[in-house]
């Protein structure tokens, strides 16, 4: 989620000065990448001050206790670079003005492979029964 806000905060940007095209060079995958890990460091660095706060004897606490650094700092910088990585992939997927493979190409090949509206139920379903998924682990 770090990751999707951190790029998105360049469109923001441009919307703000309405200085067209909204999407360049955060939304690469080489800029996807780079905010990805900037995001896993910087949610590593929240789950080492949470570490400290919470209580070992809460659930939480105590599986945060048993954690090696190590492992947390990776699992951090996975999920950082999945969450730029599928931004840029399903940003490029609706937005022709963006050239996610910037440097080595100028473009946006992928835009219009999938229509928009299907692009939101495709996600809201992968959503949907992502969630009900981690419910049904959560009871075992």
């Amino acid at each position: 989620m770090a990751a999707n806000v951190l790029i998105d905060l360049e469109v923001l940007y441009y919307l703000s000065r309405n200085e067209p095209p909204y999407h360049r060079y955060l939304h690469t995958y080489v800029g996807g990448i780079a905010m990805g890990v900037v995001a896993g460091l910087l949610m590593f660095g929240v789950v080492q001050m949470v570490r400290r706060v919470l209580p070992a004897s809460s659930s939480w606490g105590e599986r945060l206790a048993k954690t090696p650094r190590r492992r947390l700092l990776w699992q951090s910088l996975v999920a950082g670079l999945i969450g730029g990585v599928s931004h840029i992939l399903l940003d490029s997927l609706m937005h022709e003005e963006m050239n996610p493979f910037w440097p080595l190409a100028e473009g946006n090949t992928l835009v219009g492979l999938i229509s928009v509206p299907a692009l939101h139920i495709a996600l809201a379903a992968i959503g949907f029964f992502g969630l009900i998924f981690w419910l049904l682990l959560r009871e075992s």
